[in-house]
């Protein structure tokens, strides 16, 4: 994560989410969300995967309130020379990618700014304005397990690496919720992914059998 002299905050996610994500917090939502059982609940894993969206938004959205109104240049230029480069060089390097939606997101502060530590309490269930008798808080659907572990993973990591990771988070939960909701989608997945051919069968088959692989394997996929 970078931010520039205008106040905006670039991070550039990796290809893999993997790379980005605590591997608490990524064996922690495979336990929850790709369970090796004999059946499954298309319908309840697909509302999981939306619950752990909105969550980890939620906290995106936290991210960008609670950071001060003013950039400290020096601090930025403290960063900067560390990956050996001078400021001038990493903002010009990011205005040649702001074209680059796909990995480079530009995103702007809003609200009110406040204190870094004010981050750290979010691992208070109310800072976000909701508690767990809101109908509409997401945590609600969630084993209460997997929130904690993603308050810990997640939301008490340095600043620098806190919003890559919570970006990881819902892009690896949106890679599994396509393979539940798109059967070509994963018959070609457990091919190419898991260098193992499926029989066209009925969608559910297949998800338990992509959940039962990665219960071997971990989340991750082994190298080609």
């Amino acid at each position: 994560m970078f931010r520039d002299s205008r106040g905006v905050v670039h991070t550039v996610s990796s290809a893999d989410p993997l790379s980005d994500l605590p591997p608490g917090a990524a064996a922690a939502l495979q336990e929850a969300l790709l369970a090796p059982t004999a059946t499954v609940d298309l319908g309840g894993v697909l509302e999981r995967c939306d619950a752990v969206r909105e969550l980890v938004e939620r906290w995106q959205d936290a991210f960008f309130a609670s950071l001060p109104d003013d950039v400290d240049l020096e601090e930025e230029a403290r960063w900067a020379a560390e990956a050996g480069l001078s400021l001038e060089e990493v903002e010009a390097g990011y205005e040649e990618d702001d074209e680059d939606e796909d990995d480079d997101h530009d995103l702007s502060l809003t609200g009110p700014g406040a204190d870094l530590e004010e981050l750290d309490a979010l691992v208070d269930p109310d800072v976000l304005g909701v508690g767990y008798d809101d109908e509409d808080d997401p945590r609600r659907l969630l084993p209460e397990e997997l929130v904690t572990v993603l308050e810990r993973e997640l939301l008490l990591l340095p600043v620098r690496v806190r919003l890559e990771a919570l970006v990881a988070a819902g892009d690896l939960v949106s890679e599994w919720a396509d393979l539940v909701a798109d059967h070509e989608k994963l018959l070609g997945h457990l091919v190419l992914a898991h260098a193992e051919p499926q029989a066209a069968t009925d969608h559910e088959p297949l998800v338990v059998r992509h959940n039962a692989l990665h219960a071997a394997s971990g989340p991750g996929h082994a190298d080609a």
